[in-house]
Parts: C-alpha cells; structure tokens; sequence
C-alpha cells in the first residue's frame, strides 16, 4: 500500500503567471528561487497563496546575502518549509537553520547533493544522521545513480530513517521516484506538464500519479 506521501511538484524557470497556474493545481511544491525570476511583490503572492510550499535557493547566481534574503521573504510569507543545503557554508548554513527554528510553522529540510555518484549506505546513513543532529525535520538525499545498485542504495535508507526522501537523478534513479511513496516517504518529486524540470529523472506529475495508482492497484 501506498502511504500517505505527498507528490511535491519542483518549479524552476517559469514565469511567474505560469506559478500560480501550477500551484492552483497541486497540492504541494518546490519553489526554486535560484532559477525563478521573481520580484518581491510576486514572491509574496506566490507563498502566500498556498499552505504547503518549500522554498529552495540554491548557491549559484546569487551570492548568500542575497539568498538568505529571498529564503527570509518566503518564510515571512507563508512558506511551509525551507531547504537548506547541509554543506553549504557552515556559518550561513547555521544562520539559516537557526532562522528557521526560530520561526512560527515554517519546517526544516536539509539536504545533500551527489551529482556524480552515489555514496556508500554507510556514508549515506552517516550523511542522514549527521542531518537529524544539525535539527532537520525532514532530511532529504539525491545522488547520481549510475547502476541498479545505486537506486538500491538510496531505496535501502527507508529502512533505518523515518522523515526522509531519498532520490536518484538520471534515467536509472526515475524507479527511486516512483517508489518512495510506498517506502514511507513525506514526498516525492514530479514535473508539471511540459515545463522544465529542475533535475534529470524526475517524472511527469501525471505519469507520475498513473504508476503510483497501477502500483497500487496490486495491493
């Protein structure tokens, strides 16, 4: 059976009409201020038009100042979760976690990044336990999957972790998707409709939802 896991729609490089026709849609999503051009009028509809969304600002085009800025914005404005990269810049890492602990609903998701490879279990476990110590509520793990055995790896994590999502991008992770749902997962990852994704495997919401319900429909 299927448990109650959530399918969070990552929104990338899309105008921000676009947004708002997602978010009226779906029940939860990842607004990616990294990639989304938005100004502070719209960051402020768009959080405070919907319960249940993450804010993600990943290093890149703006430097920390700047992040911290937009990522403060989306918890004053609604936000319900942000994610913060657990190996970012230990100093401003620690800043934002205790900003976010210190306000009213928001959760924590931290999280780790392996674009190239996947980590053993044991480096992964120590990863995840590592997250849970620094104050994660939720802690979330995505690695390049390179072989079977990688996804393998990463599905395993949902027998030693409650509160976790554990991903693989590229072709060969897409069944890691899929399956987290049914592994006690709070959420997994989709794309909507023809937009961008924000990272390689990730299903389409639609897609998506028909194997999770055929899956299911075998229980």
């Amino acid at each position: 059976m299927v448990s109650e896991s959530k399918i969070c729609i990552s929104i990338g490089k899309v105008h921000y009409d676009t947004i708002l026709g997602i978010l009226s849609q779906v029940e939860m999503a990842e607004i990616r201020l990294d990639l989304a051009t938005l100004d502070k009028k719209e960051l402020e509809t768009i959080f405070s038009s919907h319960t249940n969304l993450i804010a993600t600002c990943r290093e890149g085009d703006y430097d920390d100042n700047t992040r911290a800025g937009l990522l403060r914005q989306a918890i004053k404005h609604g936000a319900a979760w942000v994610d913060i990269e657990a190996d970012a810049e230990p100093a401003w890492r620690d800043m934002m976690i205790k900003y976010v602990k210190e306000s009213d609903g928001c959760g924590l998701i931290l999280s780790r990044h392996f674009f190239t490879h996947t980590p053993t279990s044991e480096e992964l476990r120590n990863y995840a336990n590592e997250m849970f110590s620094m104050g994660a509520d939720i802690v979330k793990i995505a690695s390049q999957v390179n072989q079977p055995s990688d996804a393998a790896v990463l599905l395993g994590l949902y027998g030693d972790f409650k509160n976790l999502v554990s991903i693989g991008m590229g072709p060969l992770g897409v069944i890691t998707r899929v399956a987290s749902p049914f592994l006690e997962a709070p959420f997994t990852f989709a794309s909507f409709g023809e937009n961008p994704v924000t990272a390689a495997g990730q299903v389409e919401l639609t897609a998506l939802n028909e194997l999770i319900e055929k899956i299911s429909s075998y229980g």
